[in-house]
């Protein structure tokens, strides 16, 4: 649009000169002939560009009345590369130096020596213009990528931060019923021998059964903790990234729309997950797989699928009622929980497992949200 706008400024200039001649058919052809060379030129690029100009500059030494409209050719010709089409235009002005119109050459040489020097300033200013912005495309792309790090880098930050805790979880589990639990036993048993040996001592006796009976309530404390401790350090999702994140067979995506399951399904889930990442990596030749975790209002749904061909049938076979012994024992599994287990083998391996929710669990669901509001 600039160079457009500078054309235009040339032409009108140009113009000026036939106020100072006689306006002819030449000067009218030589009008023409620029504005065609010039709409030309800034149509095509390159050499063809650069031949309109070299063409227009010999058909002024033929008609010298061309040499009115030469300026806006030179400003094509000052995007030119190449010499030969950068300064074709000097040779038309040098022919005509012993002529008497020396005022009008003198007008058309500063003319095209301004064409020129605005071409080089909108051809800077243009260039400088299109630096910015793609320094500006760059800078926001960077910006935007350096976002996305962030997120990843705090999305791994929290991974890892629940992985050492529920690990912490699971060590303080180990650590009390290695620790305490062995001790209260230890000491429940020497209870238990004393209360043999001084059974006829019916006031002592009855002081020991007293003790007993407190270490029996600390070591119910001590299992129903350890028991919590264990089943809160039990984090799905968590347990799923990490199985996928060690799977090097093909990458898998894993969807996860579920809240807290009980805590016998998780461990199931997880056993269901490892079986049928298993058997991708042994009987198909699959490039993608996915895993699906949904909670509905009625049942939790597992979904194992991928895109790859069978090889074999160890652990794909028809479930006609048995099946391989993988898709076997994860049958027996579902079953246990009164799920449903269905296989489909249409473009690609997928495992469907719909597990009802208990009853139990989804009294006890909104209750505990009732607490924590109350909190």
């Amino acid at each position: 649009m600039r160079k457009l706008i500078d054309k235009l400024i040339l032409f009108a200039v140009s113009f000026l000169l036939l106020i100072f001649r006689k306006t002819n058919t030449g000067a009218v052809a030589g009008f023409l002939t620029a504005v065609i060379i010039s709409s030309l030129n800034s149509y095509f690029r390159g050499k063809k560009a650069g031949a309109g100009g070299l063409i227009y500059s010999l058909l002024c030494i033929w008609r010298p009345g061309l040499l009115t409209f030469l300026a806006p050719v030179v400003y094509d010709c000052a995007g030119q590369k190449e010499w030969y089409f950068r300064f074709p235009w000097i040779l038309s002005l040098v022919v005509f130096v012993g002529e008497r119109d020396l005022t009008g050459l003198l007008s058309v040489t500063a003319f095209c020596a301004l064409a020129f020097l605005l071409e080089v300033r909108t051809e800077s200013f243009e260039t400088a213009v299109e630096a910015y912005y793609d320094m500006q495309d760059t800078t926001r792309e960077k910006a935007l990528h350096l976002e996305k790090k962030n997120v990843e880098l705090m999305e791994k930050q929290d991974y890892e931060v629940r992985l050492a805790t529920l690990d912490e979880r699971n060590r303080i589990a180990r650590e009390i019923h290695d620790n305490v639990g062995h001790l209260l036993t230890r000491s429940l048993l020497q209870v238990s021998a004393l209360l043999v040996v001084h059974k006829q001592e019916e006031e002592l006796k009855e002081q020991l059964e007293q003790v007993k009976n407190t270490l029996s309530d600390a070591m119910d404390s001590v299992r129903s903790s350890v028991h919590d401790l264990h089943e809160g350090a039990m984090d799905l999702r968590l347990q799923l990234e990490r199985l996928i994140g060690e799977y090097q067979f093909c990458p898998v995506k894993l969807t996860y729309k579920a809240g807290e399951l009980p805590r016998e399904l998780k461990y199931c889930f997880v056993s269901i997950v490892k079986e049928g990442l298993s058997n991708i990596a042994r009987h198909s030749e699959a490039t993608q797989a996915e895993v699906t975790v949904v909670e509905h209002p009625a049942l939790y749904q597992l979904i194992i699928r991928d895109n790859g061909v069978q090889k074999d049938g160890d652990g794909q076979e028809p479930l006609d009622g048995r099946g391989g012994i993988g898709l076997q024992n994860i049958r027996d599994r579902v079953e246990a929980f009164g799920g449903v287990f269905r296989v489909e083998r249409d473009n690609g391996f997928r495992l469907f497992i719909s597990v009802p929710i208990q009853q139990e669990a989804r009294k006890e669901r909104p209750e505990q949200e009732t607490g924590r509001k109350g909190w």
